[in-house]
């Protein structure tokens, strides 16, 4: 069962992750009527609403770093007295993801 998750593109770590997941929502349950041990939950493919969880929960991850690095581009862009709390990284990161240029970056008072 596992075997053929993985086959069908499921991440091994996401699948950990959904096994851990459950693990934590069971944790203190021992009996079958309180919890569905490994063998079923994988029969009845139980972990995929873990999955679906985790897929959200990283994309939506995604989506706040993408928005965190265009409010940094645009105070570069804009010479943002804020400028001065973007760190090396991020500018770093920002040039290679071509949000900003190295000129933009000296241009708003910072090193690139």
């Amino acid at each position: 069962m596992i075997a053929a998750a993985v086959k069908a593109g499921v991440e091994p770590d996401d699948l950990l992750q959904a096994v851990k997941a459950h693990a934590k929502e069971s944790e203190g349950y021992y009996t079958r009527s309180k919890v569905c041990f490994s063998d079923n939950w994988f029969k009845m493919r139980r972990w995929e609403k873990w999955l679906a969880q985790i897929w959200a929960d990283r994309k939506k991850a995604r989506e706040a770093e993408a928005k965190g690095r265009a409010s940094l581009a645009e105070w570069i862009h804009e010479r943002h007295p804020l400028c001065r709390h973007i760190t090396n990284r991020q500018i770093e990161d920002l040039i290679v993801l071509k949000l900003v240029t190295p000129e933009q970056v000296r241009a708003a008072g910072l090193q690139a």
